[in-house]
């Protein structure tokens, strides 16, 4: 018989977060002024575009450390909760000074690069069950 998952409880979030923070921080080019990271997943799929801020306003390419994907993919799992199941993606932002915002989204579809074959949706379901499904993800999963 499988081990019931165990969610993370908010002070476990907030040290997670805070890791991913540090390590960024340390990571980061001199010239950062913000970073933007969208994770967005779907089952086991998983897209992560980086916006980074110079200083100078311009944004640069810049990829953060395997780590953090390894951080938030966790985090996502660590965050689901029987009969809601979890976010579908996560907007963090950092700001030079380490101010920082994290916002879930819980229901709505994300908005893909790529979107994923139909048996990232259904692999969803089954992974993180909840007791409503919304439309956008019954219906990607019957593709």
């Amino acid at each position: 018989m499988p081990t019931p998952r165990v969610p993370l409880n908010p002070a476990q979030i907030d040290e997670l977060l805070e890791g991913v923070t540090t390590q960024l921080i340390h990571t980061l080019p001199a010239n950062w002024e913000q970073l933007f990271i969208t994770f967005r997943s779907v089952g086991s799929y998983v897209e992560m575009p980086v916006q980074l801020i110079n200083l100078m306003g311009q944004v640069q390419p810049w990829q953060p450390p395997d780590e953090v994907l390894g951080a938030f993919a966790g985090l996502r799992h660590g965050m689901y909760r029987e009969g809601e199941g979890t976010w579908f993606s996560a907007r963090y932002h950092l700001v030079h000074f380490a101010k920082v915002g994290v916002e879930y989204n819980w229901t709505d579809e994300p908005d893909w690069d790529h979107t994923p074959p139909a048996e990232f949706f259904r692999e969803e379901l089954e992974t993180y069950p909840r007791d409503e499904v919304p439309e956008w993800l019954r219906l990607r999963g019957q593709g």
